[in-house]
């Protein structure tokens, strides 16, 4: 079965909250939107150290010390750690990243000056062998473009899942065809993905559907979508645990 016009996410893995100071609701309000949305999980998954207005280390020792539920909404108590060259190293120390439920890897460039296309398949495929990575965050970004013939596979190889990221559709247009292609090849090589909102504010938790529409248009098929079923979340969790 494809995507239609049902299909809705039980979960959004990226979050962030105003500890990441370009963000703007606290987590109770990130909580309360989940919950009105009728999600089951929450990402809580600001960004790492390497960001300019990025919280400190202290705030991610802290974070696992935040329940695991809140108001039945679990929450998953991790980070989007941001790729700092072309070689795949990211800007929290993998002591912690291993002790989160939830490692997102992702470029920004704020962080790292854009190189050449193969600069950053060099960089994707070592983040494709790194255990602490679970996520490749919006990779389709277009200045951090990387051959995603050659890459996609080997995440699926090495069990990355791609995100599919719905904030492309609204701060970065110049992407969403490299998000089309990345998708396409993702159905291709039977890749999973997570179809998340990068929420920066309580009013975009859950707001996945531009993302949603798109994966329509291709005809991307839903099996591969992590959080728009239950018992495929309670798998990834399960395999998140045991990697952490």
């Amino acid at each position: 079965m494809y995507v239609n016009e049902k299909t809705a996410i039980l979960a959004d893995f990226h979050c962030h909250t105003l500890a990441s100071l370009h963000a703007y609701s606290t987590l109770r309000e990130n909580i309360e939107a989940a919950k009105r949305k009728n999600l089951c999980l929450l990402g809580v998954t600001d960004h790492g150290i390497g960001t300019a207005d990025s919280p400190p280390l202290s705030y991610f020792d802290n974070l696992l010390s935040l329940p695991e539920t809140v108001d039945g909404i679990r929450l998953l108590r991790g980070v989007e750690a941001n790729i700092m060259d072309h070689e795949g190293r990211l800007d929290m120390p993998a002591a912690l990243l291993q002790r989160m439920d939830f490692v997102i890897a992702s470029y920004h460039d704020s962080c790292t000056v854009p190189g050449t296309v193969a600069d950053h398949t060099r960089s994707y495929l070592a983040l494709a062998r790194n255990p602490d990575v679970d996520l490749i965050g919006h990779s389709g970004t277009a200045a951090f473009q990387y051959d995603f013939e050659r890459v996609i596979p080997v995440f699926g190889q090495y069990g990355k899942v791609v995100e599919i990221n719905a904030h492309t559709f609204i701060c970065r247009q110049k992407s969403i065809e490299n998000c089309m292609e990345i998708a396409r090849l993702c159905a291709r090589y039977s890749v999973p993905v997570l179809v998340n909102s990068d929420a920066h504010s309580e009013f975009e938790v859950g707001v996945v559907e531009k993302a949603l529409d798109m994966l329509r248009e291709i005809h991307f098929p839903e099996a591969l979508i992590i959080n728009t079923d239950a018992d495929r979340i309670r798998q990834y969790l399960s395999k998140l645990q045991s990697q952490h």
